[in-house]
Formats: C-alpha cells, sequence, structure tokens
C-alpha cells in the first residue's frame, strides 16, 4: 500500500474531528487513518475554550428549541457525560465542572414564554427543572434580581444539569485516546489545507499543500467549509451557510451560574447569555452578540471562499430574502450591528442586554473582550426556505460532510458515532458492540 494511501481521511481537528477520530478508532476494527487539520494543533478555531460558550447544551433551557429537538440534545449531551466517566479523576476536572444553570424571564412576553414552556412537556422531558420566582432567585442568583424595578416581572427555569466545558481540552482527549489504539495506525498531518476533492474509483483524492493524498473513505468535519467540499462533488443538496459570528464583554465574577436569555422559537441562535468560565473562575462572560462576517473562519482571509460557498441563482435569493425577513431576525441582527459600533455600541449592549440580567452592575464594571468569540455556521435551507436549527450532514458514497452550527460542540461525540456506523458498513468493518455499550451506553432510551 502507498504510504499516502489511507482507509479513512479525516479532515478538520475541531470538537468533531476528534470524536469522529475516537469513535471510530476505539470501536472498530479500522486500520489505516489520517487526521488532517489546517492549523498548528487540536481545536484551535471554534473549539478552542475563548471562542464558544463552554456549556454542555441538554435542550432545557433553550426555549427556541422544539420538544423534539431538546430531546435529541439531552440525548447527545448525555453522551458527553458517559465519556467523561471514562476519564480519571484529574482530567475530569479540567474537562467539565458543574454549574448552576437557568433561563431568565424578564417583563410580560418573556415570563409568559417561559410558563407556556414549563407546562407543555418540557417538565416531564426534564424532571430537575423548577420554576423559581422573586423569592428563589433572591437565594440562588441575587444579582439577577438586586436593584431591579419592583413592577417589573421576572421568572426562571433552573436547571440541575448545568455544566461548563472546555471542549478545546475535551477535543485533545478524544484524540489522545484514540492514539491508544496502535492497530489503527493514526497518523495526524497539521499545516496542511485541503485545496480540492474528486472522486475515484475506489475513494477519493485529496489535493493539499502537501501533495495528494487517498482515501477509501472521507470525513469532512470543517465547520463552514464542509458544505464547500460538498459542493466540489455537486452534492450540496442546495444549501448555503450563513456566517454567523460574535464577540463576548467580561466583566469580575457576578453570578453563580449560567444565565440564558429566553429566545423566541425559529430563531436558530441563542440569545444572549451570562456565563462562567472554566479557565478564569473570577470573571462573568456576556455574550455572544451576532453578526454577519463575510468569511468563513476567524483566521486568515476567507472572503473568497465564503463566496464560493453560496449557489448563484434566483432560488438562493428568494430564500435568502425569506429568512432574513423574519421580524425576529431582523430585529437581532440590527440590534448587533448597533453592539458592534464604537462607542456607543458597548454602551447599547450594556443597556439592553447586561442590565436585563444583572440590573445593578455598572458600566465601568463591563469591558470588551478582543479575540474572545468564533463563527458558526448557520445553514440556510433552499428546499425549504428556512434557517435549519442544529447540525447537519450530507451523504455521499463513501463520504460524510459534516455542517456543524452551534451548539454543535455539545452533540459532537453522538455525530461522531453516526459517523462510525456509516464508515463501518462503507469500509466493511467490525464494531465492537460489546465495548461500546458497556463504554458509551445503550442506544435504547434512558440507558445512556
Amino acid at each position: 500500500m502507498d504510504n499516502r494511501d489511507y482507509d479513512l481521511i479525516i479532515v478538520g481537528g475541531g470538537i468533531t474531528g476528534a470524536a469522529v477520530l475516537y469513535a471510530v478508532s476505539s470501536y472498530t476494527n479500522i486500520s489505516r487513518v489520517l487526521l488532517v487539520e489546517k492549523y498548528e494543533d487540536i481545536a484551535t478555531l471554534n473549539s478552542n475554550s475563548r471562542s464558544n460558550s463552554q456549556t454542555l447544551h441538554f435542550g432545557d433551557v433553550e426555549t427556541n428549541y422544539t420538544l423534539k429537538k431538546a430531546g435529541e440534545a439531552k440525548r447527545e449531551a448525555m453522551r458527553v457525560l458517559r465519556y467523561i466517566k471514562l476519564l480519571g479523576r484529574d482530567e475530569q476536572e479540567h474537562i467539565i465542572k458543574g454549574c448552576q444553570k437557568m433561563v431568565l424571564g424578564v417583563g410580560d412576553e418573556e415570563t409568559e414564554i417561559l410558563e407556556k414552556t414549563y407546562y407543555s412537556g418540557i417538565k416531564r422531558l426534564f424532571p430537575g427543572l423548577k420554576k423559581a420566582g422573586l423569592d428563589e432567585l433572591e437565594k440562588i442568583e441575587p444579582n439577577t434580581v438586586k436593584h431591579r424595578p419592583k413592577d417589573e416581572k421576572v421568572v426562571a427555569l433552573v436547571s440541575d444539569s448545568g455544566y461548563m466545558v472546555d471542549f478545546e481540552k475535551l477535543a485533545r482527549s478524544f484524540v489522545s485516546r484514540a492514539l491508544r489504539n496502535k492497530k489503527a495506525g493514526i497518523e495526524l498531518m497539521f499545516n496542511t489545507t485541503v485545496r480540492s476533492l474528486r472522486e475515484v474509483r475506489k475513494g477519493y483524492v485529496l489535493g493539499t499543500t502537501k501533495g495528494e493524498l487517498k482515501t477509501r473513505f472521507v470525513v469532512f468535519a470543517t465547520g463552514s467549509y464542509s458544505l464547500l467540499f460538498a459542493k466540489m462533488l455537486d452534492f450540496d443538496k442546495n444549501l448555503s451557510v450563513i456566517s454567523i459570528g460574535g464577540d463576548y464583554f467580561i466583566s469580575k465574577r457576578m453570578l453563580n451560574g449560567k444565565v440564558y436569555r429566553v429566545q423566541k422559537g425559529g430563531v436558530p441562535f441563542a440569545a444572549v447569555h451570562a456565563d462562567p468560565d472554566i479557565r478564569n473562575p473570577g470573571i462573568t462572560r456576556y455574550g455572544p452578540t451576532a453578526t454577519i462576517p463575510l468569511k468563513l473562519e476567524n483566521r486568515g482571509s476567507t472572503f473568497f471562499d465564503y463566496l464560493r460557498s453560496f449557489n448563484y441563482d434566483i432560488k438562493t435569493l428568494e430564500t435568502l430574502i425569506k429568512v432574513v425577513s423574519n421580524e425576529d431576525i431582523i430585529r437581532i441582527l440590527e440590534t448587533n450591528f448597533v453592539y458592534g459600533l464604537p462607542v456607543i455600541g458597548k454602551r447599547w449592549f450594556f443597556e439592553n442586554e447586561v442590565k436585563k440580567i444583572i440590573p445593578s452592575i455598572k458600566y465601568e464594571q463591563m469591558y470588551h473582550e478582543p479575540g474572545m468569540g468564533g463563527i458558526r455556521p448557520q445553514i440556510v435551507d433552499e428546499n425549504t426556505r428556512s434557517f435549519f436549527v442544529g447540525a447537519s450532514k450530507l451523504y455521499d458514497k463513501n463520504a460524510i460532510f459534516n455542517i456543524t452550527p452551534s451548539p454543535g460542540a455539545s452533540s459532537a461525540l453522538e455525530s461522531g458515532i453516526e459517523d462510525m456506523r456509516y464508515i463501518a458498513h462503507g469500509l466493511g468493518l467490525r464494531i465492537d458492540h460489546k465495548r461500546f455499550e458497556a463504554e458509551m451506553g445503550s442506544d435504547k432510551d434512558g440507558e445512556i
């Protein structure tokens, strides 16, 4: 066999690609795998701890989720917790920490949404989710009610499943455990950009900055770029990507845990929320803002690649007009545009977002943190002419294209397991079901 010929190539060393590597190397008899990463190490972009809110999403405080989507999110989060149990105590403590978590409703409209949400079935799905009024909030998260106007309604749904996760370290853990299986023949190739993709008789050829690589099966876990690679095979399923970026503001630690704001259903990205930081326990982070940067990544120049990710036809144009004409999305984008302006942006963000969470905070206590925040691909489905909520996969024979909007890190392990099964089928691999169920749990409901 040629030394540049592989059974499986995984493109992308973020948490999604790392999870695929872990799953396929741990539970199948694969023998030659290559992980190709554009940058110098694992998890340098969106999986980096500075680029996300460090939340393990269960679907309990995400008010823009349907009940079905919340159930899926719970299942995905439980899979991560199963993995964490496999690790030593020291490694666990560096990757994950329990913390209080809630969704906070302020004013008549938001409190009414939370009341309806609580009694619509979410309570049955999450028995540990409790409703908290003013008196309870004064005890568990006092700064959310201190100095709040007495006539302002406030209610919260408080979760018993709150976790901070360092997804960068989780991704590195996946890779580290994968490398323990010497029989998988794992290679890591950093500082390597994939430029082209073509199908050949027995697989695919990837053109890279370090020459051509051949593989029987390929998985793209490259965020916004995954759709661009699918387009190279004319296999994009009428999808396009709108990049959603965001920044964070910081203050000293003012909350005990995570406080999410109410988000209306149909809006695919979360409202501004406040979070502790797993690496810096002395601060509270506020964000992310929602902007539309004309690029696919926060590193390098990716503007022209962003342009290539669109289909240039009437259907695409009509779809984009429809999805951004939603009143809630227009309001969010207009408001967040102001947040990005010099001088007044910070003040506007402070008054409209941060003070809704912590009424007593002072303007001087908050500052902008340059370089904190990431870019997420928001999928536009031209078939339904709507935003697609959640992660998406495209399958083409022996190829998988993972497109992972926020909160893709929480679903990465479950996604990796799905990919493992598809890879095993495509390559005729054997899955060690006994070991998988012992470590990852049964696929039956309630057994993860």
